[in-house]
């Protein structure tokens, strides 16, 4: 009997034992692991000269506004995209002549910086004397810098601005020489005709006159245009072929 008593005792702790071991299985438990990562700043520019109301190069025949007693060039021939020719400019001896070019440039941004962009635009060498360039916002309120939108908006001066008269045309703004030359005589790709000199960039982000401002991400291109209105003085030597390089510099803010 002592035999059989202590078996059984055995079997119950057994089953004891088992059931216990069921239990604790049914018992869920967790670890986590931490995912952690960056995302850079992706930026996509497109810019087009003589552009058109679906934004592309708008071709060989631009429109040029004239404003003052001299006289512009009605429809200069474009050579190229990137490229704005104003044609031949009779200057005043009463004053400034200014010639208008429409729908000069348009530029498509497309980023996922959270804080947006801007735009800014500069000349890499100074103007000759008695030479002066403005630029002319083609938004609704007619002011810079522009808010960027899905569709760009042609030029909104139907009559030409006021020519130079010591400054820009109320809503213009003068874009001037703010930039650096860096690898001289090395040509530059992003121009469709390299300048001679080199290529040029400003020492500090930011500089020049603020064309376009954006404030949040551009999941999809925003779009801007401007007139830039080249002006002349009587001051003004004459000469053929003469050239500038006016630079963009897109800035993520």
């Amino acid at each position: 009997m002592k035999r059989a008593l202590t078996l059984a005792v055995a079997l119950v702790g057994a089953a004891a034992m088992g059931s216990q071991a069921l239990a604790a299985g049914t018992v869920s438990g967790y670890g986590s692991v931490k995912l952690q990562w960056n995302v850079a700043v992706a930026l996509n520019a497109v810019i087009h000269t003589n552009y058109t109301s679906a934004f592309a190069y708008g071709g060989a025949t631009a429109a040029v506004g004239s404003n003052g007693s001299g006289s512009c060039t009605a429809a200069p021939a474009q050579t190229a995209d990137l490229n704005i020719a104003f044609g031949t400019i009779t200057p005043s001896f009463s004053g400034t002549q200014g010639c208008d070019y429409q729908n000069a440039v348009g530029v498509s941004v497309q980023t996922n910086d959270t804080a947006g962009f801007s735009v800014y635009q500069y000349l890499d060498t100074a103007m000759p004397t008695g030479t002066n360039l403005c630029a002319f916002p083609n938004n609704a309120s007619k002011t810079f810098p522009i808010t960027p939108g899905a569709t760009i908006t042609t030029s909104q001066w139907t009559t030409a601005p006021t020519a130079y008269g010591g400054s820009c045309a109320a809503g213009g703004a003068a874009i001037t020489n703010a930039g650096t030359i860096v690898n001289a005589g090395g040509g530059a790709a992003t121009y469709a005709t390299a300048p001679a000199t080199g290529e040029y960039a400003t020492s500090t982000a930011g500089t020049g006159q603020q064309f376009l401002s954006y404030t949040t991400a551009a999941g999809t291109a925003v779009l801007g245009g401007e007139d830039l209105q080249l002006n002349i003085a009587s001051s003004a030597a004459s000469g053929n072929n003469i050239t500038n390089i006016m630079t963009l510099q897109f800035v993520a803010n």
